[in-house]
Protein backbone atom coordinates (compact mmCIF):
# COMPACT_ATOMS: atom_id res chain seq x y z
CA UNK A 1 0.00 0.00 0.00
CA UNK A 2 2.53 2.19 0.75
CA UNK A 3 4.85 2.28 -2.18
CA UNK A 4 2.09 3.56 -3.99
CA UNK A 5 1.54 6.94 -2.27
CA UNK A 6 2.58 9.48 -4.84
CA UNK A 7 2.84 13.17 -4.20
CA UNK A 8 1.23 15.68 -2.64
CA UNK A 9 -0.18 12.88 -0.53
CA UNK A 10 3.10 11.64 -0.11
CA UNK A 11 4.60 14.46 1.64
CA UNK A 12 1.54 14.83 3.75
CA UNK A 13 2.06 11.13 4.65
CA UNK A 14 6.02 11.69 5.39
CA UNK A 15 5.42 14.59 7.57
CA UNK A 16 2.57 12.98 9.78
CA UNK A 17 5.65 10.23 10.21
CA UNK A 18 8.36 12.36 10.60
CA UNK A 19 6.17 14.06 13.68
CA UNK A 20 4.61 10.90 14.94
CA UNK A 21 8.01 9.21 15.21
CA UNK A 22 10.00 12.28 16.25
CA UNK A 23 7.32 12.61 19.64
CA UNK A 24 7.36 9.17 20.06
CA UNK A 25 11.29 9.38 20.16
CA UNK A 26 10.96 12.31 22.37
CA UNK A 27 8.82 11.04 25.07
CA UNK A 28 10.74 7.70 25.40
CA UNK A 29 13.99 9.35 25.96
CA UNK A 30 12.09 11.41 29.06
CA UNK A 31 10.17 8.33 30.45
CA UNK A 32 13.66 6.64 30.37
CA UNK A 33 15.51 9.61 32.01
CA UNK A 34 12.71 9.67 34.84
CA UNK A 35 14.59 6.98 36.30
CA UNK A 36 18.31 6.70 35.13
CA UNK A 37 18.66 3.19 36.88
CA UNK A 38 16.65 1.76 34.33
CA UNK A 39 17.01 4.12 31.54
CA UNK A 40 19.41 2.02 29.06
CA UNK A 41 17.04 -0.99 29.54
CA UNK A 42 13.46 0.80 29.17
CA UNK A 43 15.30 2.27 25.94
CA UNK A 44 16.86 -0.83 24.28
CA UNK A 45 13.76 -2.74 24.64
CA UNK A 46 11.69 -0.08 23.06
CA UNK A 47 14.20 0.88 20.49
CA UNK A 48 14.06 -2.76 19.57
CA UNK A 49 10.30 -3.41 19.58
CA UNK A 50 10.22 -0.56 17.18
CA UNK A 51 12.84 -1.76 14.89
CA UNK A 52 11.11 -5.00 14.41
CA UNK A 53 7.78 -3.57 13.85
CA UNK A 54 8.95 -1.32 11.43
CA UNK A 55 11.00 -3.37 9.72
CA UNK A 56 8.99 -3.92 6.40
CA UNK A 57 7.64 -0.81 6.00
CA UNK A 58 11.04 0.61 6.80
CA UNK A 59 12.27 -0.56 3.09
CA UNK A 60 9.14 0.71 1.53
CA UNK A 61 9.38 4.35 2.98
CA UNK A 62 12.37 6.66 3.01
CA UNK A 63 11.02 8.57 6.33
CA UNK A 64 10.59 5.62 8.22
CA UNK A 65 14.17 3.93 7.21
CA UNK A 66 15.69 7.05 8.56
CA UNK A 67 13.92 6.51 11.88
CA UNK A 68 14.78 2.97 11.91
CA UNK A 69 18.65 3.94 11.32
CA UNK A 70 17.82 6.00 14.20
CA UNK A 71 16.51 4.02 16.76
CA UNK A 72 18.99 0.77 15.53
CA UNK A 73 21.61 3.87 16.58
CA UNK A 74 20.09 4.64 19.93
CA UNK A 75 19.40 1.00 20.10
CA UNK A 76 23.24 0.54 20.35
CA UNK A 77 24.18 2.88 22.46
CA UNK A 78 22.14 1.95 25.01
CA UNK A 79 23.38 -1.42 24.86
CA UNK A 80 27.28 -0.26 25.00
CA UNK A 81 26.33 1.93 28.19
CA UNK A 82 24.03 -1.01 29.90
CA UNK A 83 26.86 -3.31 29.04
CA UNK A 84 29.70 -1.47 30.29
CA UNK A 85 27.81 -0.90 33.45
CA UNK A 86 27.23 -4.45 34.19
CA UNK A 87 30.94 -5.71 33.51
CA UNK A 88 32.27 -2.55 35.42
CA UNK A 89 29.87 -3.39 38.49
CA UNK A 90 30.85 -7.17 38.21
CA UNK A 91 34.66 -6.58 37.29
CA UNK A 92 34.85 -3.11 39.41
CA UNK A 93 38.47 -3.65 41.41
CA UNK A 94 39.75 -5.60 38.35
CA UNK A 95 39.55 -2.46 36.01
CA UNK A 96 39.54 0.57 38.41
CA UNK A 97 43.33 -1.12 39.17
CA UNK A 98 43.29 -1.11 34.68
CA UNK A 99 41.85 2.24 34.67
CA UNK A 100 44.88 3.77 37.43
CA UNK A 101 47.58 2.51 35.66
CA UNK A 102 46.62 3.84 32.18
CA UNK A 103 46.26 7.28 34.15
CA UNK A 104 49.76 6.56 35.50
CA UNK A 105 51.25 5.78 32.06
CA UNK A 106 50.77 9.23 30.65
CA UNK A 107 52.66 10.97 33.49
CA UNK A 108 55.52 8.52 34.87
CA UNK A 109 57.88 5.90 32.86
CA UNK A 110 56.34 2.88 32.74
CA UNK A 111 58.42 0.77 34.83
CA UNK A 112 57.86 2.98 37.40
CA UNK A 113 54.75 2.47 38.08
CA UNK A 114 54.69 -1.36 39.87
CA UNK A 115 56.59 0.72 42.41
CA UNK A 116 53.32 3.33 42.78
CA UNK A 117 51.54 2.84 45.96
CA UNK A 118 48.29 1.01 45.22
CA UNK A 119 49.68 -0.87 42.00
CA UNK A 120 52.53 -3.09 43.29
CA UNK A 121 53.09 -6.65 41.63
CA UNK A 122 51.31 -7.50 45.45
CA UNK A 123 48.29 -5.19 44.46
CA UNK A 124 47.32 -6.99 41.10
CA UNK A 125 48.04 -10.16 42.77
CA UNK A 126 45.28 -9.13 45.34
CA UNK A 127 42.74 -7.24 42.72
CA UNK A 128 43.64 -10.80 40.13
CA UNK A 129 42.49 -13.33 43.16
CA UNK A 130 39.36 -11.01 44.30
CA UNK A 131 38.48 -10.42 40.60
CA UNK A 132 39.54 -13.92 38.98
CA UNK A 133 39.01 -16.75 41.55
CA UNK A 134 35.59 -18.28 40.90
CA UNK A 135 35.50 -16.59 37.87
CA UNK A 136 32.35 -19.03 37.07
CA UNK A 137 30.61 -17.28 39.61
CA UNK A 138 31.54 -13.81 38.46
CA UNK A 139 30.07 -14.86 35.17
CA UNK A 140 27.08 -16.04 36.02
CA UNK A 141 26.48 -13.45 38.63
CA UNK A 142 26.75 -11.25 35.33
CA UNK A 143 24.45 -13.54 33.27
CA UNK A 144 21.65 -13.24 35.67
CA UNK A 145 21.83 -9.80 36.55
CA UNK A 146 21.70 -9.37 32.47
CA UNK A 147 18.81 -11.72 32.94
CA UNK A 148 16.66 -10.30 35.35
CA UNK A 149 16.70 -6.46 34.05
CA UNK A 150 15.41 -7.53 30.73
CA UNK A 151 11.61 -8.34 30.23
CA UNK A 152 11.90 -9.20 26.78
CA UNK A 153 13.52 -12.43 26.55
CA UNK A 154 14.06 -12.15 22.60
CA UNK A 155 16.99 -9.75 23.25
CA UNK A 156 18.74 -11.73 26.07
CA UNK A 157 20.49 -13.89 23.49
CA UNK A 158 22.07 -11.13 21.84
CA UNK A 159 22.89 -9.02 24.74
CA UNK A 160 24.19 -11.61 26.67
CA UNK A 161 26.73 -12.22 23.37
CA UNK A 162 27.48 -8.79 23.30
CA UNK A 163 28.21 -8.86 26.94
CA UNK A 164 30.82 -11.61 26.86
CA UNK A 165 32.34 -9.72 23.72
CA UNK A 166 32.87 -6.68 25.37
CA UNK A 167 33.92 -8.06 28.59
CA UNK A 168 36.60 -10.35 26.17
CA UNK A 169 37.58 -7.22 24.88
CA UNK A 170 38.33 -5.51 27.72
CA UNK A 171 40.01 -8.53 29.94
CA UNK A 172 42.46 -8.71 26.87
CA UNK A 173 43.35 -5.11 27.20
CA UNK A 174 43.90 -5.80 30.60
CA UNK A 175 45.84 -8.67 30.22
CA UNK A 176 48.20 -6.70 27.58
CA UNK A 177 48.51 -4.22 29.85
CA UNK A 178 49.79 -6.38 32.84
CA UNK A 179 52.05 -8.21 30.73
CA UNK A 180 53.37 -4.71 29.30
CA UNK A 181 53.77 -3.51 32.73
CA UNK A 182 54.29 -6.13 35.19
CA UNK A 183 56.19 -8.37 32.95
CA UNK A 184 55.54 -12.29 33.55
CA UNK A 185 53.05 -11.81 36.20
CA UNK A 186 50.82 -14.96 36.42
CA UNK A 187 47.39 -14.02 34.87
CA UNK A 188 44.13 -16.30 32.96
CA UNK A 189 45.28 -16.47 29.46
CA UNK A 190 42.87 -14.98 27.72
CA UNK A 191 41.93 -18.19 25.81
CA UNK A 192 41.03 -19.95 28.85
CA UNK A 193 38.62 -16.63 29.80
CA UNK A 194 37.26 -17.25 26.04
CA UNK A 195 36.70 -20.86 27.22
CA UNK A 196 35.09 -19.86 30.58
CA UNK A 197 33.05 -17.48 29.00
CA UNK A 198 31.86 -20.19 26.19
CA UNK A 199 30.56 -22.22 28.64
CA UNK A 200 27.83 -19.75 29.70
Amino acid sequence: MEQYIQGQSRDLIDKAYTKLVSTMFTTLEKIAQSDPKTADIVLIENYAAFQNSLYDLANVVPTLAKFYHQASESYEQACTRHISSLIYLQFERLFQFSRKVDELTYTIAAEEIPFQLGLSKTDLRRVLKSSLSGIDKSIGAMYRRLQKTLTSDELFPSLWDKCKKEFLDKYESFVQMVTRIYGNEPIMPVAEMRDTLASF
